[in-house]
Formats: structure tokens, sequence, C-alpha cells
């Protein structure tokens, strides 16, 4: 009961996000200049942007965009700035770069190239508190070619490259993958649960 009222709570703080009013919304007509954030709210669920520049708190959501063409459709270059989250939830993007304490989560889409600007904080010699997230199923990284594949949660796929900067920690390392397992997974693990419940 505690679970469900927490659960309940927290839904109730996302709600003005996933459906109060945005400063912006890019829907129908595509952006041909940069649009710059200060501390605003921006949702996408269609069209695109030629660049997006979000600074101090502000707060992106991208439910879907047309496909990626300068100048046409997608967004080509998104940089978040300062204090700025994101959730990226479908659609397609050139150019990512992420800065200072900027925070991101990734849910399926097409993403070309993500570029970070950010140190994360280490534990015993493995990365911890991360600034992107990423939800997949499965993942893949090629330390020689800086590529990172896998299978988003929604069953697509993704094929990115990660440009790591000097003087920074690499993207590869500030990013956390929340890996979902595969239904025949899950059940099988949900039964060897069960199992373990009954022997108890």
């Amino acid at each position: 009961m505690k679970r469900v009222l927490i659960h309940l709570i927290l839904l109730g703080f996302c709600a003005p996000l996933s459906f109060g009013a945005f400063d912006y919304t890019i829907s129908t007509t595509y952006r041909y200049t940069t649009l710059t954030l200060n501390s605003n709210t921006l949702l996408v669920t269609g069209a695109g942007a030629y660049s997006i520049e979000a600074f101090g708190s502000s707060y992106i959501e991208v439910q879907n965009t047309a496909p990626l063409q300068q100048f046409v459709g997608g967004i080509y270059d998104l940089t978040l700035h300062d204090n700025s989250t994101m959730n990226f939830h479908a659609g397609e993007m050139g150019n990512f770069l992420i800065k200072d304490n900027a925070s991101t989560v990734f849910r399926g889409g097409l993403i070309n190239s993500i570029a970070s600007y950010q140190y994360v904080y280490w534990l015993n010699g493995q990365p911890v508190d991360q600034h992107i997230e990423m939800i997949v199923k499965n993942y893949s990284y090629n330390t020689s070619t800086k590529k990172l594949t896998g299978t988003w949660a929604d069953d697509t796929t993704f094929n990115i490259q990660l440009y790591n900067q000097t003087g920074y920690d690499t993207v590869i390392n500030n990013i956390k993958f929340t890996v979902i397992p595969e239904p025949a997974t899950f059940t099988l693990l949900s039964l060897g649960g069960l199992v373990l419940r009954r022997k108890k």
C-alpha cells in the first residue's frame, strides 16, 4: 500500500510537466532558427528544429519528431546547459551535447551522436551518478569506433556515435543503462521468485 501511495504522489508531481502548459511547443511547423530556453519548458510532438539551446532549469520533453533532415524535420542540434533536463521518448535527433549539471533520459528514437562535457562521480573504481540514462533491452559499445548500439525498450534499435571531450569523463562512463528484461526473461524471473517464496 505504501508503494502505491508513493507512486501516486510521484505521478502527481510529474503530471504538470507531462500534461500541463508548456512555454513552447513544436508540433506541426519546423523551427528554422535557434530556440533558446532560459528556465523554460518545451514540448516536441512533431516537425522539428534546426537548433535548441537549454539554459538554467529548462525542461524538454520530446515525444516525437518528423524524420531527421536539416531544415525539414527532426532536431538537428540540441544542447543542454546548467541544470536543464530532458525526457526523449521518440523522434530523431542529429547531434546531442550535454554540459554542466544537465541530465537526460533516452527511451527511444534515433540519435546520431552524443558529446558529453561533464564529470562523473566515481566510487570504488566505478562511475556513479551519471547524467545520461538510457532505458534499453540490450546494448553494446565498441571501444575502437566509439559506437554505441543496441535495442530500446520499444524494440527499435539505436546506433549512436559517442564523442569524448578532452578533460572530461568519457561519454560511455556518463551513461547509466537501465536494462528492461525481455518478457520471457521477466516471466522466468517471476516464476523463480514464486518458487523461492514457496520454499520459505
